[in-house]
C-alpha cells in the first residue's frame, strides 16, 4: 500500500507530501522512488503500473498563435510540463539529509500547470448583480472576478494609494478606505509611489503612457477598451520663437522614453531634476510665471514643462502666453474616463499576441519563473475579466486561460509580489508589497463620493483632447498624426 500512497501524491502534485513520505521510508522505498522518478522524468501515464483507471489527457486548445506577423501552432503538453534546460529527465539519486536541494525540489522549481486545465473547475459565487467572483485551490491558485457592464449597477474606477504620487498602501487599506466592493492590483509603480504608463481617473489623465503599452480603459458610456495608447501635446506660445512646442508626456519620469514632460500636482508641490536642465511654471490661465534649472513649485491648477538645457522649452520667458491641447490614439479614447495600464498585450480581437517587443519587455517575463501575475479581458458581450494567478504558469498559458474564459482583448497588469485581488471584505490574493494603484469595483452612489475627494488639477482632461489637424490644417502631419 505504500507503493499506492506514493503514485496518489504524485498524481494529485503533492510535493511536498511526498517526498516528507520519502524521508519518512527511505530505505525500503528507493527501488520504488527510482522508478517514480523514471516515470515523472518520461512523463509516462499514470495508468502504466495499473493503480489507476485512465484518464484521457486534456490538451492545450489549438488555437493558432499570432505573434508579430508571424503564426505557429501550441504544442500539446501535459499537466506538469518542464522548462527548457531541464532536458525532460531527473536524477534518481535524493540527498535527504545533507541539506542540498534534492533534485526533486530543483525539478518542482522547473514544473509549470496550465490554469486553462482548470476553468471548468471554477466556483462561482454572486456577490452583486451582474458580479461574480470565481476561484480554484490546487496545482495554481486562480481568482476571477466577472463584471457584466451592461447590466450590473456596480462602476469600474481606478484607485490610488494617495491623491499625489506620494505613497504606498496595501490593497486591503485601498479597497476599504474608498469603500471598494472588490479590487485588484494594476499599474507598474516606482517605489516611491508613482504609477507608470496610464491613468485616467474621472476624465483626467493622471499619468501618461510610457514605451505607447497597452492600457484598459472604461469610455463614458461604460464600454471597455483595451489598446496601446499614445499621447501627445501641443503647446501655442505667444513667443515668436518658438509658436509651438510639443509635449511628450504627461506626470512620467523623464527616463522612459519622454524628453519634454508636463508635471502637475498629481507629481507633488515640486518638480525636481538630478541635472541642471529647465523647468517652466504655467499657471492656470497659460501665462509663464516662473523659471528653473533644477527646482521649481508646480503652480496650483497649473503644471511645469520640464526639457533639457537649450531645449525649446528654454526660450520660453517670463509673462508668455500659452495654450496647451493633447491628442489621445486611437481617436475614442477621448471618451476613456477611466483607465489603468500595464503590458504586454496578451489578446486582441480573438488571438493570442503577447506583445512584449514592442512594449519593450524583457522575453524572460514569460516564463514561469514568475510565480503570480495578474490580468484584465473583455468578452466580446462586454464582460470585464479580472484575474490573479498563483504558481508556476507561464505569460502564453495566462492569455490562454483569458481567452478560455471568453476574453477577446487582455492585457497583463503588474505582477510577481504586487499581484493582489480583494472581495467582498476579504484579501483573497495577498501582495507582498504595498502598491500604487488598483482597479476598483464600486456601486454607483460610492463612486460619487471619490469623486468629490479629486485633488486640483489642470491638464489634460477629456476637454482638452483635440484633433490637432482641426486646430491647425498646415500642422506637421508627422507630429499631429501619431
Amino acid at each position: 500500500m505504500l507503493e499506492y500512497e506514493y503514485l496518489t501524491l504524485y498524481m494529485e502534485h503533492s510535493c511536498a507530501k511526498l517526498v516528507s513520505l520519502v524521508k519518512a521510508n527511505w530505505f525500503g522505498a528507493s527501488f520504488l522512488v527510482q522508478s517514480l522518478m523514471v516515470l515523472l522524468a518520461c512523463q509516462h501515464s499514470a495508468w502504466a503500473l495499473g493503480l489507476v483507471n485512465a484518464q484521457p489527457l486534456r490538451p492545450v486548445h489549438g488555437h493558432l498563435i499570432v505573434t508579430k506577423g508571424r503564426q505557429g501552432s501550441s504544442k500539446n503538453y501535459t499537466e506538469i510540463r518542464f522548462l527548457p534546460g531541464t532536458k525532460g529527465r531527473l536524477s534518481a539519486r535524493l540527498h535527504p539529509a545533507n541539506g542540498k536541494r534534492t533534485a526533486w525540489k530543483k525539478a518542482a522549481d522547473k514544473m509549470i500547470f496550465l490554469p486553462q486545465n482548470y476553468i471548468s473547475h471554477l466556483k462561482t459565487i454572486n456577490i452583486a448583480p451582474g458580479v461574480v467572483y470565481k476561484s480554484f485551490k490546487g496545482p495554481l491558485t486562480i481568482n476571477v472576478l466577472d463584471i457584466d457592464t451592461k447590466e450590473s449597477p456596480v462602476k469600474i474606477h481606478p484607485i490610488l494609494a494617495n491623491n499625489s504620487f506620494n505613497a504606498l498602501e496595501d490593497i486591503s487599506r485601498q479597497a476599504k478606505d474608498s469603500h471598494a466592493l472588490a479590487a485588484v492590483n494594476a499599474n507598474y509603480f516606482k517605489k516611491n509611489g508613482t504609477p507608470l504608463g496610464t491613468l485616467i481617473i474621472d476624465g483626467e489623465w493622471v499619468a501618461g503612457p510610457i514605451y505607447d503599452r497597452v492600457s484598459l480603459g472604461v469610455t463614458k458610456s461604460g464600454s471597455i477598451l483595451v489598446d496601446r495608447v499614445k499621447l501627445v501635446g501641443r503647446l501655442e506660445t505667444s513667443n515668436t520663437e518658438v509658436p509651438n512646442i510639443w509635449i511628450n508626456n504627461v506626470n512620467q519620469p523623464r527616463r522612459t522614453g519622454s524628453r519634454l514632460v508636463a508635471y502637475t500636482r498629481r507629481w507633488g508641490s515640486h518638480v525636481h531634476l538630478p541635472y541642471e536642465g529647465c523647468l517652466v511654471a504655467i499657471d492656470a490661465t497659460g501665462k509663464v510665471i516662473d523659471k528653473n534649472t533644477q527646482t521649481i513649485e508646480i503652480p496650483l491648477d497649473g503644471y511645469v514643462l520640464t526639457d533639457s538645457k537649450g531645449g525649446a522649452v528654454s526660450k520660453l520667458a517670463i509673462g508668455d502666453l500659452t495654450k496647451l491641447a493633447w491628442q489621445a490614439k486611437p481617436n475614442d479614447w477621448d471618451e476613456v474616463e477611466q483607465a489603468v495600464s500595464g503590458g504586454p498585450l496578451l489578446i486582441k480581437n480573438g488571438k493570442l499576441f503577447v506583445d512584449l517587443k514592442d512594449e519593450k519587455f524583457c522575453s524572460d517575463w514569460s516564463g514561469g519563473q514568475i510565480k503570480a501575475r495578474t490580468a484584465a479581458g473583455v468578452t466580446a458581450n462586454q464582460h470585464l475579466l479580472l484575474a490573479t494567478i498563483e504558481g508556476p504558469h507561464t505569460l502564453w498559458d495566462l492569455a490562454k486561460f483569458l481567452h478560455g474564459m471568453g476574453a477577446v482583448d487582455a492585457l497583463n497588469l503588474d505582477g510577481g509580489g504586487s499581484t493582489a485581488m480583494f472581495v467582498s471584505g476579504n484579501t483573497v490574493t495577498k501582495s507582498k508589497r504595498p502598491l500604487a494603484s488598483s482597479i476598483g469595483i464600486f456601486f454607483s452612489d460610492t463612486v460619487t463620493s471619490l469623486e468629490n475627494n479629486s485633488i486640483c488639477s489642470y491638464v489634460p482632461h477629456s476637454n482638452d483632447l483635440c484633433n490637432f489637424t482641426q486646430l491647425d490644417p498646415a500642422a506637421p502631419k508627422s507630429k499631429a498624426d501619431i
